[in-house]
């Protein structure tokens, strides 16, 4: 039985909080990451959303990026009073995500630069309807909490001009309760917060009603908790038999699809019930990999694409982690490389970018999250909750994402070990993703230029089996070299409802036997259907009977 290289057991036995031995501590993956640092000084925010580290809306607010040391910067807000109604700026998270379940963590540091009539609220996505948290600081310096169900009856807290407050809150969704900590005071500790029907999709802070606009400077604002999409790829090996190869049955069975003919890659048990995949190569003079693809083999070419994974390496080496296209790996949107110096790079179409002062340790397990927004063509590299990478363009136009890769890089000993664990990819976009057609009523039989009858219906699910949105195209063609010569089908396209899309004015011009093609979003997922069409005994073109 192969088993884990001895420092990573020792250090399992020593850091349990950070090994695949069992994790106690978890560094957060976040919905929401903005420190600012990233951005230019002297310049307002855009309207970007949470891909950017930027709000969705800034209230007729004044924004500045401004530098309190080097590398390290603040957002400056200010209200110029054309208006005394309430103005803030407004976050969303990823994917404009809203979370109704597990837990939800809203940190930031806000510093006032006087006594003003300042506020911050959690909310639903979009909406302000569902009041979980409202909190305003006063002129007085005092600071009033409430929620759905009321005011927040407090320990006293209070707020200075000019000295940092720094804000957790803790939203328990599942229990329905929260948390809330200004600087070192716990002001309420499991509050039923008295929203039953939402989840949390928004932050908001800014003014009240009736401020002098004093400004205010933002900075460190983080929101994590788990993301409501729908997971293409999960593998956590738990369900795997240690000491064995891992199979190659692709994702619906927590599988890789391909891996290179030099890879090992063993299930092996790095704590009782505890599972993590070791990958080692018996070939260093060439680059060899283990190759993971998503449910239906799918190729993502919208929305969020977000990977989480941990790693670990048995020695400092070369490694890889790659994400390519489906089936094939000519489009590099990602190599995040390892060297044997411990230092690490990325690069993708666009460059290289080495990641100075940035290391990775022998045995150490790192969790990693990766986000691509394939609309805006950017992408984030977190690590234990800290970026490596932000807002950086890959360069890829022709292709989607569709293929993992985790491996050994050429000119590596063959003593080099990668070992991962709790790999899942979130897709914001599948639930608009076809992955299968169905021809849930279909005829055998129909005459030309006449409404074809039963009506054809077609069902659409997404790769998780679910039905697509509603108003999701589905467009009927007749197969090729298929059908008369020139034929024309009319109403051929229709949308769903419920996932089902219904052609109730679907002819054919002309007589002849037919087979029809189903296809909605993805042209690779396709059905297909025969029907004859016979000729009318109704001469409609003289316009008689």
């Amino acid at each position: 039985m192969r088993v884990l290289p001895v420092s990573l057991l020792l250090l399992c036995s020593i850091i349990s909080f950070n090994c695949f031995a069992g994790v106690l501590i978890s560094p957060p993956r976040y919905a929401l990451y903005s420190d600012f640092d990233n951005k230019t000084v002297g310049q307002p925010l855009a309207i970007r959303g949470a891909s950017f580290g930027e709000p969705t809306v800034l209230g007729s607010l004044n924004t500045s990026v401004v530098e309190i040391t080097p590398g390290q910067n603040r957002l400056q807000v200010s209200n110029n009073l054309t208006s005394s109604t309430a103005r803030r700026l407004r976050w969303a998270l990823l994917g404009n995500a809203e979370i109704s379940e597990g837990e939800v963590r809203i940190s930031f540091d806000l510093t006032a630069s006087a006594l003003d009539k300042y506020s911050f609220l959690v909310r639903e996505n979009v909406g302000s309807a569902s009041g979980f948290l409202t909190v305003n600081f006063n002129t007085t310096g005092s600071i009033t909490t409430s929620d759905t169900n009321g005011t927040i009856a407090t320990t006293p807290n209070a707020y200075a001009a000019n000295v940092p407050l720094h804000v957790d809150l803790i939203f328990d969704m599942d229990s329905r309760t929260s948390t809330i900590v200004l600087g070192s005071t716990t002001v309420v500790s499991g509050r039923a917060f008295g929203v039953a029907d939402r989840g949390i999709g928004s932050f908001l802070i800014g003014y009240q009603t009736g401020s002098s606009g004093s400004a205010f400077e933002l900075d460190n604002v983080k929101i994590s908790g788990p993301l409501p999409f729908p997971v293409a790829l999960e593998a956590n090996f738990e369900d795997k038999t240690a000491g064995l190869p891992i199979g190659l049955g692709g994702a619906a069975v927590n599988e890789p699809f391909s891996k290179s003919a030099s890879i090992d890659a063993i299930v092996v048990e790095a704590a009782s019930g505890v599972n993590i995949l070791d990958v080692s190569s018996t070939n260093t003079a060439s680059a060899q990999s283990l190759r993971w693809q998503l449910l239906d083999n799918l190729e993502v070419r919208s929305g969020l694409y977000i990977m989480d994974f941990d790693l670990s390496m048995a020695t400092r080496d070369r490694y890889r982690v790659a994400l390519r296209e489906r089936t094939s790996s000519s489009q590099s949107f990602l190599n995040l490389s390892f060297q044997t110096n411990g230092t690490m790079a990325v690069d993708d179409a666009n460059g290289t970018v080495f990641l100075s002062g940035v290391t990775y340790d022998i045995g150490q397990v790192y969790q990693y999250r990766i986000v691509f927004d394939l609309g805006a063509g950017i992408y984030d590299i977190f690590r234990d909750g800290i970026p490596l990478i932000r807002e950086r363009a890959h360069g890829i136009t022709a292709r989607g994402i569709g293929g993992i890769l985790f491996g050994i890089d050429n000119g590596a000993n063959i003593s080099a070990h990668q070992q991962f664990d709790s790999l899942r990819v979130y897709l914001s976009a599948a639930a608009a993703i076809s992955s299968d057609l169905e021809f849930l009523q279909e005829a055998s039989s129909a005459i030309e230029n006449v409404p074809v009858t039963p009506a054809f219906k077609v069902g659409v699910v997404n790769i998780l089996d679910q039905p697509v949105p509603d108003g999701t195209t589905v467009t009927l063609e007749i197969a090729q070299g298929s059908g008369p010569s020139g034929a024309i089908l009319a109403g051929a396209s229709a949308t769903t409802t419920a996932g089902m899309a219904t052609f109730p004015a679907l002819t054919f011009d002309r007589p002849g036997t037919y087979r029809l093609v189903a296809r909605s979003l993805d042209a690779a997922a396709l059905n297909t259907v025969d029907i004859v069409v016979e000729e009318s005994d109704v001469l409609f073109a003289n316009g008689f009977d």
